[in-house]
This record gives C-alpha cells, sequence and structure tokens, in this order.
C-alpha cells in the first residue's frame, strides 16, 4: 500500500487523522475539504489513520 499525502490547498482524497511529516502534528481532515497550509514549508500532510475506505479497498456492491 503506498501512502497518501496532501499539501497545502490540495483537496483531502481519503478523510481521517494526517499527520506533518516533519513534527508528527496530528490534524483530521474530512474527505472534499482543502488542506490548508502547509504545518512546515514543503513538509506534506501524511494520512495517519484513515476513516473510510482506502481507495484500493472499495467494493463495488
Amino acid at each position: 500500500m503506498s501512502e497518501i499525502f496532501g499539501k497545502g490547498g490540495d483537496t483531502v482524497a481519503v478523510g481521517g487523522e494526517y499527520e506533518c511529516s516533519e513534527c508528527g502534528h496530528r490534524q483530521k481532515f474530512a474527505k472534499g475539504e482543502a488542506f490548508p497550509p502547509d504545518h512546515h514549508p514543503d513538509k506534506p500532510w501524511t494520512l495517519y489513520l484513515a476513516t473510510e475506505e482506502l481507495p484500493g479497498q472499495q467494493t463495488s456492491a
């Protein structure tokens, strides 16, 4: 499984708890909202705990 990242201004693709890849500060983001500015310059937010299925885990009904 690959890691899911987000940079300031990007749309959140997977809702859940993300952490700053520099210092580990955690913040919760909902799918569809925009990431705030990066917590540290050029250090993206990294998905820590998803609150929904990840894209590769989705099943068709």
